[in-house]
């Protein structure tokens, strides 16, 4: 009978921790797990082959390259202090129409999307 209670008091307290409980444990012991997940969301930007449409004071508008005469969505990303602006160009001043760009967006309660990096193509 104890050995029951004991295993049914153990299977409720695993069941008890939450997933993200779980995953904080797991990234806390083991800062490889966070170095890998940096290097996953470096290599996928959030927009990819894309060139800037336009250039507002602080906003730049992006599209995809098309490849028909169908109409694509254009995307306007908030450029900041805390952007970094990386490859052929490296501040917001030097960028251009026509500039090919990856963009990599922070995660914000707004709609806005605010550039957290930015790569320009040569």
């Amino acid at each position: 009978m104890k050995i029951f209670l004991i295993l049914m008091l153990s299977l409720i307290s695993l069941f008890g921790c939450s997933s993200q409980e779980v995953d904080n444990a797991e990234t806390d012991s083991n800062p490889t797990k966070m170095v890998k997940e940096k290097t996953e969301k470096e290599a996928n930007p959030d927009y990819r082959n894309m060139f800037i449409v336009d250039i507002k004071e602080s906003i730049i508008v992006i599209a995809p390259h098309a490849i028909d005469e169908a109409s694509y969505p254009v995307y306007e990303i908030y450029i900041n202090k805390n952007t970094s602006i990386e490859g052929s160009k490296e501040k917001f001043d030097e960028l251009s129409i026509n500039d090919d760009v990856k963009v990599w967006v922070k995660d914000t309660d707004d709609d806005k999307e605010i550039a957290e990096k930015l790569f320009v193509h040569e």
